[in-house]
C-alpha cells in the first residue's frame, strides 16, 4: 500500500479526478464542461486500472517464474 502512496501515476490519476470532478460540479463550461469531466474521470479511472492491472499481471508472472526455477534448484539438491 505504501508503495501506491508514493507512486507518482496514483497521484496524478487523484488530481486528474478531482479536477474533472469539480467541472462536473461546478458547472463550468455548461453542458460540454460536464460531459468532458465525465469524460476524464471515467477514462481516466478505467486507464489507470487497466495499467495497473498489467503491472500487477506482470509482477505475478515474474514471481512465479522464479518459484519454479526456486524449486526445480531444491529438486536438483534433494536428488544429489
Amino acid at each position: 500500500m505504501k508503495k501506491k502512496l508514493t507512486s507518482r501515476k496514483f497521484w496524478i490519476a487523484i488530481i486528474t479526478n478531482i479536477v474533472s470532478l469539480s467541472v462536473i460540479f461546478s458547472k463550468l463550461g455548461g453542458t460540454i464542461g460536464i460531459i468532458a469531466g465525465i469524460i476524464g474521470v471515467v477514462g481516466l479511472s478505467a486507464i489507470y486500472l487497466i495499467t495497473e492491472s498489467k503491472i500487477d499481471v506482470a509482477s505475478v508472472s515474474t514471481n512465479y517464474e522464479e518459484l519454479l526455477k526456486l524449486i526445480e534448484t531444491i529438486k536438483k539438491k534433494e536428488g544429489e
